[in-house]
């Protein structure tokens, strides 16, 4: 033993010589018995009590780069396989995105801010003055000011996520300058990083995920936590729309791409990493919808799109209620194609078209189920008030029990990310189909 500790020194120290750094040993992952996982609405769990999915998901985490379970994950765990997507997800959003660490902690934090998500603010603000974010645009960023003397590149970024949370549109000259400095994926992933930590904001300010201990909470309520662009919610499509649509095929099978400001993609025009997530899409559920935007980040647009496979075919609750949560989210970011392609799922599942037309309006539908107007009350008001009171909770919890609570948030967040994603493009509705939702300052009732 001795001989061989001295080996490894003596080869540790003839690298340092030579100007190289010794070989990092791996880091091992903590023993899963040994986690002790934190929240309140959603207990926390103990992993000799864990399903297998559980364990699988648990296992996935601790592997990972995160190398830990703290933050949505115990939440998560509720449902454990759309659970280990999104982790999956996440963590390339946050670990192998193309940005820069201090812009992409911007992103997060001003997410955070957006959903008052505390303990999403806590940690990710430690993590932007460990990237060297000026503390001065932290704190501005917490009062719901627009900071000050940022850098050109972080200022678009700022720009572009301002924008989208506060419009849920994006202008001409906001998209052209996030594509010039990062490019198409680099915009993607912008999007994407806000989307995901959207869906980590809600899935903790549902549980009341508490901060450590002896921290205070940072934000106070704002009525406008990002400063407002133009007219809020009620801005229109902005420029001039130039949709196109092209086919192409992979292995034999014709394929269609659609799209506006994300131009088309032919086969050929692909990386052979784009092209092994077509030649997938295309063997499965096929290339419409946001496909044609995710596949410029082929990495993340993987693993989203397996994410989506499993919001749309497996979770838990009946598809009428998963639906209703969809088209509420559509309805709330005046997400054209996502309406329409849902709005119809939504009938098909059970929902009446009286009920719909209400939504479709920014009217409250009368004479809804129990069921409906239990999931109607939490997912309008998570997304009016970012935050879930104790009766909205406890009537979709009885209904649905916790893990049909995590699927509805988690199809609202994924769904919402997908509306980003539209949105951001412009993503127009089929030729044979005409736009359903007014651009309303108030969106849900």
């Amino acid at each position: 033993m001795r001989l061989q500790n001295f080996c490894a020194t003596m080869i540790g120290a003839i690298a340092i010589v030579n100007g190289q750094t010794p070989p990092k040993q791996a880091k091992q992952a903590p023993d899963p018995h040994s986690l002790v996982l934190v929240g309140d609405r959603f207990k926390p769990l103990k992993y000799d009590e864990m399903t297998p999915e559980q364990k699988t998901m648990i296992d996935h985490l601790l592997a990972g780069e995160r190398g830990g379970v703290r933050g949505p994950f115990n939440v998560l765990l509720r449902s454990p396989e759309v659970g280990d997507l999104g982790a999956e997800f996440g963590g390339a959003m946050r670990f192998r995105t193309t940005l820069p660490g201090d812009v992409r902690e911007v992103i997060i934090i001003m997410t955070g801010r957006y959903w008052m998500a505390q303990y999403e603010w806590n940690s990710h603000k430690a993590a932007a003055l460990q990237n060297g974010v000026n503390p001065a645009i932290v704190d501005a960023i917490a009062t719901g000011k627009r900071p000050t003397g940022m850098k050109p590149e972080m200022e678009i970024a700022y720009n572009l996520i301002d924008e989208l949370l506060t419009t849920h549109q994006m202008t001409d000259a906001t998209f052209k300058a996030a594509k010039d400095k990062y490019g198409e994926r680099g915009v993607v992933d912008m999007v994407g990083l806000s989307g995901w930590y959207g869906l980590v904001s809600m899935l903790l300010n549902v549980d009341r995920y508490p901060l450590p201990e002896g921290v205070q909470p940072d934000l106070k309520p704002l009525e406008n936590p990002l400063p407002v662009v133009g007219m809020g919610f009620a801005t229109p499509i902005p420029g001039a729309i130039e949709p196109a649509e092209v086919k192409s095929s992979a292995g034999g099978k014709e394929f269609t791409m659609r799209g506006d400001r994300f131009k088309p993609l032919t086969y050929e025009q692909m990386t052979p990493q784009q092209k092994t997530m077509t030649d997938i899409a295309v063997a499965q559920r096929g290339t419409g919808g946001s496909f044609n935007i995710n596949v410029r980040d082929p990495d993340g647009g993987k693993l989203l799109f397996d994410m989506g496979d499993r919001v749309r075919f497996h979770m838990s609750v009946p598809d009428k209620l998963k639906e209703l949560a969809i088209i509420l989210t559509a309805r709330y970011w005046g997400a054209q194609f996502e309406w329409l392609a849902h709005r119809r799922a939504a009938v098909q599942a059970g929902l009446s078209e009286d009920k719909v037309k209400a939504i479709a309006e920014g009217r409250r539908p009368v004479g809804m189920s129990a069921d409906e107007e239990a999931v109607y009350n939490f997912i309008t008001e998570l997304f009016k008030t970012k935050q879930s009171s104790d009766a909205s909770f406890a009537a979709v919890k009885n209904i649905a029990g916790e893990r049909g609570v995590v699927d509805l948030i988690v199809s609202a967040g994924y769904y919402q990310l997908v509306s980003m994603l539209m949105n951001t493009d412009r993503l127009p509705v089929n030729t044979n189909q005409q736009p359903e939702l007014k651009y309303l300052a108030k969106p849900l009732p």
